[in-house]
């Protein structure tokens, strides 16, 4: 089963975007609201998800909602249990993108409008997270939202903060009201890999917080996936990859040449090595055996997709 979330907006209109769907192997839609919908919580413009055992984990991006939702359930259904992270205990959540986990206890957000990944500590429940310390990596005497993991190079982005030089922060343009700043981030081989979407590189960080390393310069890098041990990337009119290497350090992203979609967004892996990424412009998905060779599945969507799980 896959799950998808939109880019939605307006869920006084459109509800059904603003909720994570369900479609099976061969793209027939199962179920256009997998997340419970309730007084409390407004729903809007999810983007990041990420399940654990029974508990699902939802990005809310929406300037006025600005947080991380918990949920608990299976199958297609999950009931919510709050707010696992949101702006009003942590200042450093600011339109978030995406999340991801280690094995140490920590959460990792990325926030598109502050320009930083926040390290939160996951609570014994799994229920919530709370701000961790500030990275070690970063200068002692500066200022920093709670939790800042990685610092944006561009400084007081809505709060007061403390410049942190590229490559080791995160760039960061603004042209008129469209801004380009941090996107995907994924936990891996005791590494935390970060999409830097403007200036074109995926950047890696050790548990400290320390650069370790970057890619080569590839166009519009947003959405990062995990599988078996390669790196994949998606946000051009291509998927590229790589072999993670142990310690990280610099790479080199390479595109699958069998795999072209246009305006790349999410992506996921089944069980038996089956790819899945979205189109953002042709609002589908497309399915991809484990050797990338083109499989049906046709699969029509109401709205731009975002992220792509499958559970």
């Amino acid at each position: 089963m896959l799950f998808v979330s939109f880019h939605g907006g307006k869920p006084e209109s459109n509800p059904h975007k603003n909720n994570v769907h369900a479609y099976d192997k061969d793209g027939t839609l199962i179920s256009p609201s997998v997340l419970e919908d309730r007084g409390g919580v407004i729903l809007d413009e999810l983007r990041g998800i990420y399940l654990v055992d029974e508990f699902l984990y939802v990005v809310n991006a929406n300037k006025n909602q600005n947080s991380v939702l918990c949920y608990k359930g299976a199958d297609t259904k999950y009931t919510l249990v709050g707010k696992f992270a949101a702006k009003d205990t942590c200042n450093g959540i600011v339109h978030p993108f995406d999340l991801t986990f280690d094995d140490l206890g920590h959460s990792y957000v990325s926030s598109q409008d502050s320009n930083v990944v926040t390290r939160l500590t996951v609570s014994a429940d799994r229920k919530t997270a709370t701000p961790a310390p500030i990275a070690p990596a970063l200068p002692p005497s500066g200022r920093f939202c709670p939790g800042t993991f990685i610092a944006s190079s561009v400084a007081n982005l809505g709060s007061p903060t403390t410049p942190v030089p590229p490559p080791a922060g995160l760039d960061y343009t603004a042209d008129g009201e469209k801004k380009h700043s941090v996107r995907g981030v994924v936990w891996a081989n005791d590494a935390l890999y970060v999409a830097d979407e403007p200036a074109g590189r995926i950047k890696v960080y050790d548990k400290d917080g320390k650069f370790r390393g970057q890619s080569n310069q590839v166009e519009s890098p947003v959405h990062l996936v995990v599988w078996k041990g390669n790196l994949y990337v998606s946000g051009a009119n291509e998927v590229l990859t790589v072999k993670l290497s142990n310690p990280p350090g610099d790479f080199n992203l390479s595109a699958i040449k069998s795999v072209k979609v246009k305006n790349s967004s999410g992506m996921a892996f089944s069980s038996s090595g089956h790819f899945y990424v979205a189109s953002r412009t042709d609002k589908l998905i497309l399915k991809f055996d484990s050797d990338f060779k083109p499989m049906k599945f046709d699969c029509k969507l109401p709205d731009d997709p975002e992220f792509l799980l499958h559970c």
